[in-house]
């Protein structure tokens, strides 16, 4: 049995039955096994010959702790604040959709059952991480994850096609190239707030080792829709920056460019001009004709053709087509499975989080700029408005790529959405632990964190 066997199981048993004394550590401990994927890993065979269910296990014994302890919203936190509630009536009527237009398929009942279980999760995950510390600790642990990927990628490990990274590394929803380079685009923000957040030197080497291995994996997938969420990130990013750090900023993102283009390859360039060739490019042409049928599907059935069902309808609504084939689009396959309803109530959670993060980030400037966070013998410092408004950036990247990729179900989405109705929760936290300044209630720059090192 290998080293890296070993230090599974043994991190494995000890957060599940962590997690009935200390829910949180359930939720983390799912976080990392949903970028670790065991049961496909090559150390995974003891998982698959058990045939453990890695992550409900998770679950099931972090609801138990739950019950077992309660942990609860001391500081007048939300189960259910509204991009949540939305995102319920969301999940609700996809449920529902199945009832009219094509009917329920198989893919649409798995996908129901996906989720139904995604929601749980989120509602535990808003029950959970609920203080400052917390939060922070979600956000380490999911940047270790993303280490493990890069890691991966840099040995060589995944399938390779005409030297593109294809599939092979990364979670369930991000397994293929597509999802893995919108997986990374978001986490490149996180990786930078976490970067001007820390003091000590060799947190800092390990953030910024992270980014590099973010950033070759996401050039070794060559995807196209990447560069639409870069570029969505550096123009919020660049007017989010708080006035103290615009320069400092603005040059680390410059910098982080140039690099990103020095890892760059000839394939890579190649892959990207298709992006001003697209007439001549077969999976482009044929995404535009995949829209089109989107729009003609709600124009017959405005109330949707039902949950999971595009991959099956296009073939009618596309001659010559005998394969199945995605949207390409998570807003063209919501409106064409979900409906003119379904669609609205989509765009209302993404408004929602949104609006509530640049609220937040205007709130922040009515609190301490820095609160100490202590993880063992580790002293960091927790900033709302870095947060926040790096959540942000993340978001917007992610929905940009999700033009060209149908990502409507995907957990790490849905995660960001949980993370924002976190960050709203942990507002009210601060508010109540008094972490109040006597700053007036403006939209003043947050300033310049002061952190400890170790």
């Amino acid at each position: 049995m290998s080293l890296t066997v070993i230090a599974f199981w043994i991190i494995y048993l000890l957060g599940v039955g962590a997690a009935l004394m200390t829910p949180l550590v359930g939720v983390l401990l799912y976080i990392l096994i949903y970028h670790l994927n065991p049961e496909y890993q090559w150390w995974g065979e003891s998982v698959r010959v058990l045939g453990l269910r890695t992550s409900m296990t998770i679950v099931i014994a972090t609801v138990a702790g739950i019950v077992l302890r309660f942990p609860r919203f001391e500081k007048h936190g939300s189960q259910a604040p509204l991009p949540i509630v939305l995102g319920i009536m969301l999940v609700i009527w996809a449920c529902m959709s199945m009832a009219w237009g094509y009917g329920a398929s198989d893919r649409g009942i798995y996908m129901a059952e996906k989720i139904i279980k995604v929601m749980i999760f989120i509602l535990i995950m808003i029950r959970c991480v609920r203080e400052p510390q917390h939060y922070h600790l979600f956000v380490i642990v999911w940047l270790c994850g993303v280490f493990y990927i890069g890691y991966q990628a840099y040995g060589n490990v995944g399938t390779h096609i005409s030297g593109r990274l294809a599939h092979g590394i990364g979670g369930p929803d991000f397994a293929e190239s597509s999802g893995l380079a919108v997986h990374l685009v978001s986490v490149l923000p996180l990786i930078g707030a976490m970067f001007f957040l820390s003091r000590c030197w060799w947190i800092r080497a390990l953030i910024l080792l992270t980014g590099a291995l973010t950033i070759n994996t996401l050039i070794m997938t060559r995807t196209r829709n990447a560069i639409v969420g870069v570029i969505a990130m550096v123009v919020v990013a660049m007017f989010s920056l708080p006035r103290g750090y615009r320069r400092k900023g603005w040059l680390a993102i410059a910098v982080g460019l140039f690099l990103s283009f020095y890892l760059t390859d000839s394939g890579w360039w190649s892959r990207i001009e298709t992006i001003t060739n697209y007439k001549s490019d077969p999976s482009a042409t044929s995404r535009i004709a995949y829209w089109g049928a989107a729009i003609r599907m709600v124009q017959d059935y405005p109330m949707g053709i039902g949950l999971g069902n595009f991959h099956h309808v296009i073939q009618d609504y596309t001659p010559n087509l005998h394969k199945i084939r995605a949207a390409h689009s998570t807003y063209f396959a919501g409106l064409a499975e979900l409906g003119y309803p379904g669609f609205t109530l989509l765009m209302l959670v993404i408004f929602t989080a949104l609006w509530r993060l640049t609220r937040i980030r205007k709130q922040a400037s009515q609190f301490d700029s820095d609160i100490p966070v202590q993880i063992g013998r580790l002293k960091m410092r927790f900033h709302l408005g870095w947060h926040a408004m790096a959540l942000r950036v993340s978001l917007c990247g992610y929905l940009a790529c999700g033009n060209f990729t149908t990502r409507l179900w995907t957990e790490d989405f849905w995660i960001m959405i949980g993370m924002v109705c976190c960050l709203s929760n942990i507002t009210k936290y601060m508010r109540a632990e008094a972490h109040v300044t006597r700053t007036p209630l403006v939209d003043l720059p947050m300033r310049s964190p002061t952190l400890e090192t170790t």
